[in-house]
């Protein structure tokens, strides 16, 4: 099964803001994900891809940096903007240095697909930074995607219900194997809201969320946030 690529524009498009307006949720998955990339420190003096951006440059420092998205909207004031799908982009190979695709991008893609081309224009020994949501994840528990490879799931964001794609961290990373990368950090989060909120409210849940650092720090636990970020790194030729 396909997603409807033009439903998703529409639906981009006509989002002021992609993160969610006071949606605590989602403004802390734009913090960790922030945090991680400022922590990385690896865009400077750069050309960078960022794949999917809405138009977000999340504060990056490079030498320039290549908008893509479906949402025309989102980018048509960037002067580096290119409407296109991260399945299918306009780059000649190997053209970037680095590579951004966050914001659970890869949900709406085929990621084989996504990966494969993310690949063919990364230089080698350049980075990516990839985040998605994960069928491991709390949230998912005794229902029919949980820990699948690849399932499509029905799920409500900013008071609409839209399709997406949901991948298991293992399916993910041999993907990235396959296109030659290396894992470099993997870090998970969004792991206590995913188990808290079938007991609390989304409310009393989110006021917990700090307990995420604390079971990031627990094997077996951490393996099961609802959103993974993983830094990878091009092996050279």
């Amino acid at each position: 099964m396909k997603l409807d690529q033009d439903k998703i524009k529409s639906f981009y498009n006509s989002v002021t803001n992609v993160w969610g307006i006071d949606d605590p949720w989602h403004e802390y998955s734009k913090k960790v994900i922030s945090s991680f990339i400022k922590r990385k420190d690896i865009f400077k003096n750069s050309v960078v891809l960022n794949a999917g951006s809405a138009g977000n440059s999340y504060g990056i420092e490079c030498n320039i940096m290549y908008h893509v998205d479906i949402a025309d909207e989102k980018i048509k004031n960037i002067d580096t903007a290119v409407i296109a799908s991260i399945e299918k982009m306009p780059f000649n190979n190997l053209f970037f240095d680095n590579i951004l695709c966050v914001g659970s991008v890869l949900n709406y893609c085929d990621a084989l697909t996504a990966i494969s081309e993310l690949a063919r224009v990364l230089k080698p020994n350049g980075n990516l930074i990839l985040e998605f949501e994960s069928s491991w994840g709390f949230e998912y528990l005794h229902k029919d995607c949980y820990k699948k490879d690849a399932c499509i799931i029905t799920t409500e964001y900013i008071e609409s219900n839209h399709n997406q794609w949901l991948y298991s961290p293992s399916y993910i990373m041999k993907i990235l194997e396959t296109y030659d990368f290396d894992i470099i950090e993997k870090y998970p989060f969004h792991i206590s809201d995913g188990l808290l909120s079938k007991f609390l409210t989304d409310q009393s849940a989110i006021n917990l969320i700090w307990i995420d650092k604390l079971l990031y720090k627990i094997p077996f636990i951490c393996q099961h946030g609802n959103n993974i970020i993983l830094h990878c790194k091009k092996k050279e030729s």
